[in-house]
């Protein structure tokens, strides 16, 4: 992901402007009475804000389901992914320049849900498993003011990840349908900036990805709040980063389209 840690060049150098969707606002400041990080779109360390609205019930973790795509459901959001400059080998043109983004919470959970086009299916069947179609999000580690660089994080400001890979989940399916294991297509990540990515050995969150006719559908669950030390703690606004990668246009590790931190905004109300 990219590196924040002058966070008003890069954004202007690479371009990460968020398309307007329904929700995603830019504004002054992150307002409201939520302090967690107020000021980071107001300094340019987010790019945009996002509002996520609480719900009742249990979120279905099936990206098709008529929560995620009925009117009463969480809004989807557009937002462009632009190049990875920082680090070699730079990636000036990801093949995915855009994707869409829900998110929701209930008093307990919380949930992401991207969708993105892709004509092609890069999942490890007949591609090297090198090249596999992936999604990530990335949030601070630490609850404090200052996000931290958007290279997967940097040394004292760590990061919880979030990562998809299409490979994995036909290793889901595949584990799924044989009733062998409960293999998760989602692994839980910490980073404390390039070449530090570690699994974590307890895994926490859960997820699942679907094929659309031109694309892919995934959805990321967790709790809230649990006693993981490792994880991110949803206790306010939080800033989110994502980033996509195409198999088929042989991206991998910093090979990616990406967008720069947006704030989730947790609103008060129930759509």
């Amino acid at each position: 992901m990219l590196n924040a840690s002058c966070p008003r060049w890069i954004t202007r150098k690479l371009g990460l402007t968020a398309t307007v969707a329904i929700s995603i606002i830019f504004v002054g400041g992150c307002g409201g009475s939520d302090t967690r990080y107020s000021k980071c779109v107001e300094e340019g360390d987010c790019t945009s804000q996002l509002k996520v609205n609480k719900f009742s019930g249990d979120i279905p973790l099936s990206p098709n389901s008529k929560f995620w795509n009925s009117r009463q459901g969480p809004a989807k959001s557009a937002v462009e992914l632009g190049p990875q400059l920082i680090t070699n080998p730079q990636w000036p043109n990801p093949f995915v320049k855009k994707v869409f983004i829900s998110v929701a919470r209930t008093e307990t959970q919380i949930a992401v849900r991207l969708e993105w086009q892709d004509d092609s299916v890069d999942n490890g069947i007949d591609q090297p498993r090198l090249y596999t179609d992936q999604a990530a999000i990335m949030f601070p580690l630490n609850s404090n003011e200052e996000v931290p660089p958007i290279t997967m994080g940097g040394e004292g400001f760590p990061v919880n990840i979030w990562q998809w890979k299409a490979v994995r989940q036909v290793a889901a399916d595949t584990a799924q349908r044989d009733s062998t294991s409960s293999l998760s297509p989602v692994e839980d990540l910490n980073a404390e900036g390039f070449s530090t990515l570690t699994r974590q050995d307890e895994q926490n969150v859960s997820g699942k990805g679907m094929r659309t006719g031109n694309g892919w559908q995934v959805v990321f669950k967790r709790n809230l709040t649990n006693q993981d030390e490792h994880d991110v703690q949803f206790k306010g606004s939080t800033p989110m980063a994502v980033a996509i990668w195409n198999g088929g246009n042989r991206e991998t590790n910093g090979q990616k389209g990406l967008a720069g931190w947006i704030l989730m905004q947790f609103g008060n109300g129930t759509d």
